[in-house]
């Protein structure tokens, strides 16, 4: 058989302008196959030739389907859902899922809803396929699943063929991978007709998770994406034939019953425009109507072939044997335990918030829960959904057990719930980090999220620095391709600056390692304790390299590598009393990174004096030997103070006109502190900078 590839999508309201709606991507997806394959088109076409004589046959004898079930067999097929994700809202939840199912299985049994509104025209072969999909309960493995395999990856990003990862064996299962989005423009999903020629490891359905289900990031509009896509799995081609383009010329699909058609973007229901006074199909699941509610008898004869074909191991999926090994034919036993929160944030919450926790085992009804949450408020509870409140701000695990007559399971998630300080750390404008002190990372400042376990961390490092000795790196190679980390700034309240271009600067040190690498380094802002964020910047390859060469090495910076970098916070940031800056670094397989000298600004020359000032205090913490140094290239006004973490000044060491070279303070000489966090103001020429000092 040959191999199409295709996608669809559907709207809740036909009437709208079809303009702001995703398109079909077949016509790149074909080219692509074919181009891959050059014998694969003229298959396609052989096959399609042998496909339109079998309807002709299975026509004149009336499909033997009528318009009633014929107590054939009932095909039941596993499936599973690949959620490929990056926390984000493309995580949909088991429930938008469990939906997703449930559609499917209405539209293929002739159960919806809507099944009533199909036109009288059609109503009498409007075909209960007798196909119906169950979430796999058993892995490849014989492990127990749910049905849902969730992967953090960077690839639910223009999604493609690559991002399909984790795939289970086609003879056993439908895979259905969910991304954030897909690479080709306009593209909603896409799967792959029945043919020998796919690779098994793609062979399957990418869909975006905005056309999962009903319910979440789903609307009852798109929620019939899917239903098309795996009739496009069980061999059925666009009502209007092998054109990814409805609306262009009149076509067929090979199958008898569904007229000849123009193929539609609208709901005109008594189109008959391509043989007068012929009624097109306009309702049918395989067309882009926005009101599809049907599928015909020749479309359920052409599915059920298909799964009776040994052509992509179809004919395998509903097997008794395999059934039994997908755990779909057993009884339901209770056989994992697992939980989520009602969190849309990834389990970030501001100290005083509230979190409610929902019981999600496996396979079985549990009968009663037991759970546990240290430092929370209560910190047990015996009801299937708790709300939990958490006043101090840390990290807090939570723990479940559950049970029924089957047994009893248990699941604990370790650091599951961060509680962020609701009331910034850093109360003061004068906020600063060189990484020389505080010691490693993470810390009782900065957070790390290492998105993929197993892979590199953000760390302190001794090997490079901007200016003193240390700051924070993150080993880069092929090895960790696609690989996620954030590293997370206190928070920090912006009010007690003033003016309106208020912003943050860093040194940033990078290499590619070859010059296609495309490694991304992003900066975001939340407001409210880490819970959504905004972005402010965005770097890549070449541009993030700053004009540093591809080294094959590993990169390690010299003073000359370093970049000056700055961005600008929006206005409603500024007006936060709590601020976080998270620095993302996305690997595509590249080198290296450092970050460096972190400021908050509010100046326009400021990547240019900061360069020229090199400005420090060392050693730090501080000792009797700790010095002030910057330079000057020319004679300005200069002020030196030194403030404490609530912004109140504590020293003033200069302040007046100073001649250009380089200037030294000793701090003994001018400073008596108490142990603390205090904070080196610099300003020169009515510009600001400072450094974290810390006294022991």
């Amino acid at each position: 058989m040959g191999v199409v590839a295709v996608a669809f999508l559907l709207t809740n309201n036909c009437l709208f302008a079809q303009d702001n709606y995703l398109h079909c991507g077949t016509t790149e997806a074909m080219q692509k196959l074919f181009e891959s394959n050059p014998g694969l088109k003229a298959q396609y076409e052989k096959d399609e030739e042998k496909y339109a004589e079998e309807d002709r046959i299975a026509a004149a004898r009336g499909y033997n389907e009528e318009n009633k079930s014929t107590n054939a067999t009932l095909y039941t097929i596993p499936i599973v859902f690949h959620i490929i994700h990056e926390n984000g809202t493309e995580n949909i939840s088991d429930a938008q899922v469990y939906d997703a199912v449930r559609i499917l299985n209405l539209d293929y049994r002739k159960l919806n809803t809507d099944i009533g509104n199909v036109v009288s025209s059609f109503t009498s072969i409007a075909a209960d396929c007798e196909i119906q999909f169950k979430l796999a309960q058993k892995d490849p493995n014989g492990n127990c699943t749910n049905g849902i395999d969730r992967i953090y990856s960077s690839l639910t990003n223009n999604a493609d063929d690559n991002s399909k990862l984790n795939g289970w064996p086609r003879n056993q299962y439908l895979n259905v991978w969910v991304v954030k989005t897909i690479s080709t423009s306009g593209v909603a999903g896409y799967a792959y007709l029945p043919s020998n020629q796919t690779p098994s490891a793609i062979d399957g359905i990418i869909i975006l998770s905005t056309y999962i289900g009903s319910i979440g990031t789903g609307n009852a509009g798109t929620s019939r994406a899917l239903t098309h896509e795996i009739g496009h799995y069980l061999n059925l081609n666009h009502t209007w034939g092998g054109t990814n383009n409805p609306g262009v010329s009149c076509g067929n699909d090979n199958v008898s019953d569904t007229p000849l058609t123009m193929g539609h973007s609208s709901c005109p229901l008594t189109d008959a425009t391509c043989t007068p006074p012929i009624i097109e199909n306009v309702q049918n699941y395989m067309e882009y109507s926005y009101c599809s509610n049907m599928f015909t008898a020749g479309q359920k004869t052409r599915m059920r072939s298909a799964l009776t074909s040994n052509t992509s191991q179809r004919s395998s999926l509903w097997t008794s044997s395999n059934l039994i090994a997908t755990g779909i034919s057993t009884p339901a036993v209770l056989c994992q335990a697992d939980f989520t929160t009602n969190s849309n944030y990834s389990n970030v919450m501001c100290a005083g918030d509230s979190v409610k926790y929902t019981d999600l085992a496996w396979n079985g009804n549990p009968t009663s829960w037991s759970w546990t949450f240290p430092g929370g408020t209560p910190s047990s509870s015996t009801d299937s959904t708790p709300i939990v409140k958490y006043y101090t701000p840390g990290l807090y695990n939570a723990s479940l057990s559950v049970s029924n007559g089957s047994g009893t399971v248990s699941a604990s998630k370790i650091g599951y719930i961060r509680v962020n300080p609701s009331a910034a750390a850093y109360s003061n404008s004068f906020y600063s980090e060189g990484f020389e002190i505080g010691g490693a990372i993470p810390n009782a400042d900065w957070q790390v999220n290492n998105n993929t376990p197993g892979g590199n961390m953000w760390v302190q490092t001794g090997t490079a620095s901007a200016t003193g000795t240390k700051s924070v790196m993150l080993v880069n190679s092929a090895a960790q391709s696609g690989n996620v980390d954030d590293l997370i700034s206190p928070s920090i309240d912006l009010t007690h600056i003033t003016g309106s271009n208020i912003g943050m600067s860093f040194k940033l040190a990078y290499a590619q390692r070859i010059s296609a690498d495309a490694d991304q380094f992003k900066i975001y802002v939340s407001t409210n304790c880490g819970k959504n964020w905004t972005l402010r910047k965005a770097l890549m390859g070449v541009a993030m390299a700053g004009g540093v060469p591809a080294i094959s090495s590993n990169f390690v910076p010299t003073s000359s590598q370093w970049t000056s970098q700055s961005f600008l916070f929006t206005a409603s940031q500024i007006a936060s009393n709590s601020v976080y800056v998270k620095f993302q670094f996305t690997s595509a397989g590249g080198n290296n990174i450092y970050l460096d000298d972190i400021n908050i600004i509010g100046a326009t020359r400021i990547d240019e004096l900061e360069s020229e000032l090199n400005y420090n205090v060392f050693p730090n913490p501080a000792d009797e030997n700790t010095l002030i140094e910057f330079s000057l290239l020319n004679k300005e006004r200069v002020s030196l103070e030194i403030y404490d973490v609530l912004g109140r000044q504590m020293n003033s060491i200069y302040n007046g006109e100073l001649n250009s070279g380089v200037h030294s303070y000793s701090l003994n000489e001018y400073a008596h502190l108490a142990a603390g966090v205090y904070f080196v103001n610099l300003t020169v020429n009515g510009q600001m900078f400072s450094r974290k000092l810390i006294v022991k």
